[in-house]
């Protein structure tokens, strides 16, 4: 059935703008553009006229923990709810009762202190609600970090086009081993089960949390079977401390999650050139946050064709600073996206927020538009489906409504669009979620 969206603006995502203009979709796939002084409208059997409104590709969300999005939120029901609440608190003040709490290390603990303290329906419906509300701000593609496998289900028969990057941990040679061959069986029950939206990728946690034997095993696993690799790289100050010294609160942090403490293989090093020594810096390496990187750390992972998930709220919400966008754009002009975390370290999963924040609303429209929709796309290396309004692409597609005398650029003031379409598919109507996240 071939459907037709008219509306007064449309913003490719290739860089292209039309005005006054028809998109035309069959099938959930794109068939073009045309401008509507010159399209039959007879051809259609289902005209949508959204009138002074811009229409965008659906955004890329590059950095995402959707299990977070309820933290706090839930009450411990329960006596067995609650003998986990007090032990949680116990096991908090014990470790991490001398840490400072403003710092990173206490701010992740308690993070994970309340987490633990969820239920597993607590936990999949703080996921479910963190998938809706990224839904309802216009994302139609995301990356989605755990460790947990729980929420494969949930993505599988979701719309959303979902890249689960399962999280890795490991403390020594033989926690490597075991690590890497539990993570191997179930990419390969996940890959016989996936659906066409989901896509699965591998996360060593930091270089702080994961042993140098399971980077090199999965540097070559990766590569072998051409899995991308996402990795947080110069995240806090606590691990830049660890690799110059071979000891921080990174460590206490370690022993709250049951690691047990190891050492930098090389010490006194900048972390792109201790992960250069391990074959994980390359073209297949999404990198994230960076915050505490020097230029020449910047340098090294652009010149490696490594791409940068760039997260600005969450980065000034723990640690009170971020990358600048024109040092993002200087190093990785055309290999970036946008990433919101998680909201126990935001204030919304729009993406919109994130660009404002970090421009200021200094940035061309179109150009910010494509950071939040064909270069992530490139990024997962989804393009071919997804990113942009182009022939043949699936359509994934935001509506925004204009007020009198507004353009295009009004957009980026706005927070989330008012209509979402994922494969041609309504999935937003009126601000309103239309298809249940089951």
């Amino acid at each position: 059935m071939t459907k037709c969206y008219k509306s007064k603006w449309i913003i490719s995502g290739d860089g292209n703008l039309f005005e006054d203009s028809v998109m035309v979709v069959e099938e959930g796939k794109i068939q073009g553009i045309y401008k509507e002084s010159e399209f039959d409208k007879s051809s259609c059997k289902h005209f949508r006229d959204y009138g002074n409104a811009v229409i965008t590709p659906g955004f890329v969300n590059l950095h995402n923990h959707l299990q977070y999005t309820d933290i706090q939120k839930i009450a411990p029901k329960g006596f067995k709810a609650i003998l986990k609440r007090c032990f949680s608190k116990l096991k908090k003040k014990y470790y991490l009762g001398d840490v400072k709490k403003n710092s990173f290390v206490y701010k992740i603990g308690e993070l994970l202190s309340e987490y633990f303290v969820m239920s597993r329906a607590d936990k999949q419906k703080s996921f479910t609600d963190g998938l809706e509300q990224a839904l309802l701000a216009g994302t139609t593609t995301l990356v989605q970090l755990s460790k947990e496998t729980k929420y494969f289900e949930i993505v599988n028969k979701a719309p959303v086009k979902t890249y689960l990057f399962f999280e890795l941990f490991s403390d020594s040679r033989e926690s490597s081993k075991e690590e890497f061959r539990t993570i191997q069986k179930k990419i390969d029950k996940f890959l016989k089960n996936k659906s066409e939206n989901t896509f699965i990728g591998l996360a060593p946690h930091s270089i702080c949390s994961v042993h140098k034997r399971l980077f090199k095993t999965l540097a070559k696993y990766c590569k072998k079977n051409n899995l991308l690799m996402t990795l947080r790289i110069g995240e806090s100050q606590e691990e830049m401390d660890w690799l110059k010294h071979g000891f921080s609160d990174i460590d206490v942090l370690n022993a709250f999650t049951g690691l047990s403490k190891f050492e930098p293989y090389m010490k006194g090093v900048s972390p792109v050139n201790y992960l250069l020594g391990l074959d994980v810096v390359n073209k297949r390496l999404i990198a994230s946050h960076c915050e505490f990187l020097s230029e020449d750390d910047l340098k090294l992972l652009s010149e490696n064709n490594v791409s940068l998930a760039y997260c600005p709220r969450s980065n000034e919400m723990v640690h009170g600073k971020t990358l600048p966008l024109d040092i993002v754009l200087k190093y990785f002009n055309n290999n970036f996206g946008f990433g919101t975390n998680s909201l126990a370290f935001n204030k919304s999963l729009s993406l919109l927020d994130e660009v404002q924040a970090a421009s200021g609303g200094n940035i061309d429209t179109l150009e910010a538009i494509k950071y939040l929709t064909l270069v992530p796309a490139k990024i997962l290396r989804l393009d071919n489906i997804t990113g942009s309004l182009t022939l043949g692409k699936d359509a994934d597609f935001c509506v925004f409504p204009l007020k009198e005398g507004e353009d295009f650029n009004a957009i980026m003031k706005k927070e989330n669009p008012a209509h979402v379409y994922i494969k041609g598919k309504k999935i937003v109507e009126d601000g309103t979620l239309h298809h249940k996240i089951a």
